[in-house]
């Protein structure tokens, strides 16, 4: 099933869910909605804390194993891969690399995967390879 097609069952539950909640509550009354919306909202709130903890952890879990190059000067090129499964080859010809420019704090460039560089200046190419199962090749000639 596509991310289109599950938001939009995700939406029509959610609104099925609110409609099914307001006519439960006109039924029984305000003072019994009040008391239920309470027990309602006291699970609510603790299922989002739970999933700001999860995604917390899971974002400094992937950041521990993340790659990155900050602060530097690189003359050439970087290329940084991760988690393959299967043959990569990451070639680049050319002549002498160039002397080695000033880094720039002000212009990161992350790839959202771990891999990131930021406050760098590279006088090459950057390549990320992470989490592939089959063949990478990056060859590009003089």
């Amino acid at each position: 099933m596509s991310g289109q097609m599950q938001a939009r069952w995700g939406g029509a539950a959610a609104t099925v869910a609110v409609v099914g909640l307001a006519v439960y509550f006109a039924l029984v009354g305000w003072d019994a909605a009040q008391r239920w919306a309470t027990v309602l909202g006291l699970f609510v709130g603790l299922a989002g804390l739970w999933v700001a903890v999860v995604g917390l952890r899971r974002g400094r879990r992937e950041a521990a194993g993340g790659q990155g190059v900050a602060g530097s000067s690189v003359g050439g090129g970087v290329a940084m891969v991760h988690d393959t499964c299967g043959n990569v080859r990451i070639r680049h010809s050319g002549g002498v690399a160039a002397p080695p420019p000033t880094p720039d704090p002000g212009a990161p460039a992350h790839s959202g995967d771990g891999q990131t560089v930021s406050g760098s200046a590279v006088g090459g190419p950057v390549d990320q390879v992470r989490g592939t199962g089959g063949d990478v090749d990056i060859e590009q000639g003089p």
